[in-house]
């Protein structure tokens, strides 16, 4: 069988293999949320009252946990473009270029597992939230917790498949990576309240597409909406940036990956 379809799911199929081979790795991308969930969790407890002037009842760790689902949802599927420098750099690259598959393919493969693996290890830190205390007020929105997780990370993938497919070395890569995650991340609600934020950084965080996801996904963690922003508009915000970062990165790696690395 042959066509796009087949094209992108294996190098899908083969990112997955990549993924399952790197054990420790899977360790070592679990410690920072681990640590941000438990110990600033924690940390922060005494904020409580701050959170609760605005309208949310629960303790802080609930406030933040959707959060750090999200900030691993970032940060997985946005360094997750490393393995296409790899690729250039060992050959691999090379031989999927001169076979039939479309170039296209490649970087939807790519981004799939991607997005899959970031909702894979996100999973991980809703299971460790839970295990310290976090409920869900209905636990089978865990299912659509995660579909926003696997949308919302096909978005960042597209971001790091570009970068990869325009960068000239591991060096750029990874500071242009860092440049874009953690700025992205503290310019949203994860860690507080909109509402909290000085104006001009509430404003600001309202241009964000991690702010759509972030408030999405407390408002259905924790049953409580926040910021005024209803369901329908932060799924079409999200919608809308992952469409636009899955179109740009089909077109921007079509249009580079022939370049020499």
């Amino acid at each position: 069988m042959s066509g796009p379809i087949h094209d992108t799911y294996t190098i899908f199929w083969r990112e997955i293999k990549r993924y399952k081979k790197s054990r420790s790795g899977v360790l070592i991308r679990l410690i920072q949320p681990a640590i941000w969930i438990i110990v600033i969790g924690n940390t922060f407890a005494g904020t409580q009252p701050l959170i609760q002037s605005v309208g949310f009842d629960g303790q802080y760790i609930e406030f933040m946990a959707p959060g750090v689902i999200i900030l691993t949802a970032i940060f997985t599927s946005i360094f997750g473009g490393v393995n296409t420098l790899w690729d250039r750099r060992y050959g691999f690259m090379n031989k999927a270029l001169t076979s039939p598959i479309s170039r296209a393919s490649i970087a939807l493969g790519k981004m799939s597992a991607i997005s899959l693996i970031a909702a894979l290890q996100a999973s991980l830190i809703l299971g460790i939230a839970l295990a310290i205390g976090v409920s869900l007020p209905n636990p089978l929105m865990v299912l659509p917790i995660m579909g926003i997780v696997i949308l919302f990370s096909l978005g960042f993938s597209g971001i790091s498949v570009m970068v990869a497919a325009t960068a000239k070395s591991q060096e750029t890569f990874w500071g242009v990576i860092n440049f874009l995650g953690m700025p992205l991340f503290m310019l949203s609600p994860a860690l507080f309240p909109l509402e909290l934020l000085p104006d001009w950084l509430a404003t600001a965080a309202k241009f964000n597409p991690v702010t759509y996801t972030v408030l999405l996904v407390r408002e259905m963690m924790t049953g409580t909406p926040e910021g005024g922003v209803s369901v329908l508009l932060s799924v079409v915000v999200v919608s809308v940036f992952v469409l636009v970062m899955v179109a740009l990165a089909s077109y921007v790696f079509t249009r580079e990956v022939n370049k020499p690395f």
